[in-house]
């Protein structure tokens, strides 16, 4: 079956942006590769007012040109990592939240997902469920909601029930966990070794809890973790993602690849290796959100790799059923 990239590959593209309103980069963008979606940065905001019209417009581009919405994406955790400025309401860190008790994540979780929605802010990349050592200075910080699992399962469920009850999709990350690693990803690439198989457990148990809450989305990693896959980094592994992550703990939802444009695989790995394997790992968005220039070559890539190989194209197919469920969730 011949495949329109236009029509459907580009539906697995959340790309960032420069830029205040509906633009040149924004229109050329969408007209040339069909993206997916978008993901919402500081860069992009001057007033409520302002994002909303860009929204709206790029909203009525997407429809009438390929006859479907854009996905609207955005980092919106709290502390150091919240897209949104003033006046939108600026949220504590999930260390300070999780200090504070459920009732605390539940009401800013609650304003939160109000704001988002209301400006139609579909996917939140939040919470993150990496469990970090409480005696280290990790570069995750206060982004973690702890150092033990069962109190960072329980609190992430809570967060996620909380965005999902108000019509926003969760995202759970970074799967595996980087609550081992000691180098970030932005910058390098870490290499995660669990001391031993209860190790490895432990940062599994809140990713497991937001399983059984039925988070939408989850977020990988791009750290490596040899003790599960020898080759490959979590975010182009199927043996993590797709034998681990979907059939070991049962995940059915969509799976998010972290920035691309991270040094952490930027640079490291082919574009076509990237869009093979993620597509083999059943990633179902693809995430460059810092260089636009990236997005031409990698989407050739994802287009020449499903053109080419069989099981490619049915790892796409597959993909766009999990993205058709997402969209009911938020359309029907």
């Amino acid at each position: 079956m011949q495949i329109d990239f236009k029509s459907e590959l580009g539906s697995h593209l959340l790309i960032g942006f420069q830029g205040t309103s509906f633009g040149d980069q924004l229109i050329y963008l969408l007209r040339e590769f069909a993206v997916g979606g978008i993901v919402l940065f500081r860069r992009n905001m001057e007033s409520i007012e302002q994002l909303r019209t860009l929204l709206e417009e790029a909203q009525a581009a997407a429809r009438e040109t390929y006859k479907r919405p854009l996905w609207v994406a955005i980092d919106q955790e709290g502390g150091t990592v919240q897209r949104l400025k003033p006046p939108f309401t600026q949220l504590p860190a999930a260390r300070d939240l999780a200090a504070e008790g459920p009732e605390a994540v539940a009401d800013w979780t609650t304003t939160c997902a109000r704001e988002l929605r209301d400006l139609g802010v579909h996917i939140n990349f939040a919470p993150v469920l990496d469990v970090v050592p409480e005696a280290e200075t990790h570069f995750l910080g206060t982004r973690s909601l702890g150092s033990d699992p069962e109190d960072v399962a329980r609190l992430g469920r809570l967060w996620i029930r909380t965005l999902q009850e108000n019509r926003v999709s969760a995202t759970a990350k970074h799967f595996p966990g980087l609550g081992q690693a000691q180098l970030d990803p932005h910058h390098h690439a870490p290499v995660i070794h669990w001391p031993d198989v209860a190790s490895r457990e432990r940062d599994l148990i809140p990713f497991r809890a937001a399983i059984d809450e039925g988070v939408h989305c989850v977020m990988t990693s791009h750290s490596h973790y040899p003790d599960l896959d020898p080759r490959w980094p979590a975010t182009l592994s199927p043996i993590i993602n797709q034998q681990w992550l979907r059939e070991r703990l049962g995940f059915e939802g969509v799976l998010c690849s972290d920035d691309l444009d991270m040094a952490a695989l930027n640079g490291r790995f082919t574009w076509a290796d990237i869009a093979c394997q993620g597509l083999l790992a059943s990633i179902d968005f693809f995430l460059l959100c810092q260089d636009p220039d990236n997005i031409e070559p990698f989407a050739a890539a994802l287009w020449n790799a499903v053109r080419s190989r069989y099981p490619l194209t049915d790892a796409h197919r597959k993909s766009l059923r999990r993205l058709e469920r997402l969209a009911q969730t938020h359309y029907e």
